[in-house]
């Protein structure tokens, strides 16, 4: 449901949707982490602009 949401959000600003591949959901995964415990969305940020 999560990245479902992300991605209405990024098409809302007009950004295509965004399929995080199986072989990088550990990456994606710890770069929510960083972003939720740390409050740091620079890693997700990153994450999500290499997948565009």
């Amino acid at each position: 449901m999560g990245r479902f949401i992300m991605n209405l959000m990024m098409a809302s600003g007009g950004y295509s949707w965004t399929i995080v591949p199986v072989e990088r959901r550990d990456e994606y995964m710890q770069a929510l982490e960083v972003a939720s415990a740390q409050e740091n969305i620079i890693p997700f940020t990153k994450f999500i602009a290499s997948l565009l």
